[in-house]
């Protein structure tokens, strides 16, 4: 029998409580946040470095919702350089090279300044795929001289 505790809670016990559902979770968030932190941008190549076995990573099959990349310290340039902001997997193999925001220009990329991630596995229809997604950093035109920020991905874990 139901009742209605010292607090002002109604307890319900036995049958009062309804038919038990098992058609989803509701009380959990979905989402999920990476934050991947650039320290400093003239480490930054050409070409991926394959992830370190305790590199943070985007599961298999995960829906990327939203990405933002903020920058911390301006990035600077002797030329145009621009950077391309991608996921790979464990062993080095490209996902998608520019799968968040390609060929972001380095005027774009000044102090206390956020970019709106918008490559093809942003919000887009496809998720990172069979493979954990690593994330990969590189620089195309010139090599920066300076920079640093926070790259903030949310996802969706299936």
């Amino acid at each position: 029998m139901s009742y209605t505790n010292a607090d002002g809670l109604f307890v319900i016990t036995n049958n009062a409580q309804g038919a038990v559902r098992d058609n989803g979770l509701n009380a959990q968030n979905g989402v999920k946040t990476m934050v991947f932190e650039l320290k400093d941008a003239t480490k930054l190549g050409t070409s991926d470095v394959n992830p370190q076995p305790n590199d943070a990573f985007i599961p298999a099959g995960a829906y990327i919702t939203k990405a933002s990349l903020v920058v911390t310290t301006a990035f600077t340039s002797g030329g145009s350089a621009t950077l391309g902001i991608g996921l790979q997997q464990a062993d080095g193999t490209i996902i998608d090279a520019d799968g968040i925001d390609a060929a972001v220009a380095v005027a774009d990329l000044a102090a206390n300044k956020a970019v709106v991630c918008n490559g093809a596995l942003v919000g887009g229809t496809a998720t990172v795929g069979a493979a954990n997604a690593y994330m990969s950093l590189v620089y195309g035109t010139a090599a920066f001289t300076a920079g640093a920020a926070k790259l903030v991905i949310e996802y969706i874990e299936v």
